[in-house]
């Protein structure tokens, strides 16, 4: 179900399981950390995107949580598996991009809020849906909604498990709009990887007072010398 591919710069993790609108077996969410193991360290920017258009993730597929009712043992296996794929991605150093372009259901919201941008198409639909199967929502996923929206906005997705557009993802912080994601890469990947690195670290946690010496330093990049030349 999971692909990488590495390209100018650009490092693509591919959802592809189109027969269950990919929707993550417990085993892949272990198979999306080995693909973001694997990406290469001279990368730009990761994007995350469907093989399929106009599908993005139904979640965590229903067979797997349905055995849950019964198997106390698997829940915890579940739940270390899916922290173990979308806490990846978030770790990851560089950028990351969601592309989602059509239904981002459950715990496809939690790996898109792993990334530092979700761009969504105008068919993008959001929702996170488990207060209406009777489960919560993994507390690590809940603070980075809670983070990306506010807790009023927090609270109506997951209190109301509403399906929202693109439009109203776009206005409660959740989303930026774009017809193209990978566009939107590609500008990301157009600046200096290095750069990009220092600020979403920076980004992540601004208060913290290394941030001071990694500024000045950025000054001696290469990148910064060859951009200025032509002022000295």
């Amino acid at each position: 179900m999971i692909h990488l591919a590495h390209a100018d710069r650009i490092a693509t993790v591919t959802l592809d399981r189109l027969a269950a609108r990919n929707a993550f077996r417990i085993g892949a969410w272990h198979d999306l950390a080995a693909a973001v193991a694997r990406i290469p360290a001279d990368t730009a920017v990761v994007v995350v995107a469907s093989a399929t258009p106009g599908i993005f993730s139904a979640g965590a597929d229903l067979v797997d949580l349905a055995k849950l009712a019964d198997d106390v043992p698997a829940r915890a296996t579940f739940r270390s598996a899916m922290r173990a794929g979308i806490d990846a991605v978030a770790a990851l150093p560089m950028p990351t991009v969601a592309a989602v372009d059509g239904g981002c259901f459950g715990a496809a919201v939690a790996l898109a809020l792993a990334c530092d941008l979700i761009v969504a198409t105008p068919r993008a639909r959001f929702a996170i849906p488990p207060a209406r199967l009777g489960i919560a929502y993994p507390a690590a996923d809940i603070a980075r909604l809670v983070a990306r929206v506010g807790t009023g906005a927090a609270r109506r997705l997951l209190l109301t498990a509403d399906t929202i557009d693109a439009g109203e993802a776009v206005r409660i912080g959740l989303a930026d709009l774009g017809d193209d994601p990978v566009a939107v890469a590609r500008r990301i990947a157009d600046n200096d990887a290095s750069a990009l690195a220092t600020l979403k670290r920076m980004l992540a946690d601004p208060a913290d007072p290394a941030h001071d010496a990694a500024f000045e330093r950025s000054f001696g990049n290469p990148a910064f010398a060859a951009a200025t030349a032509r002022y000295r």
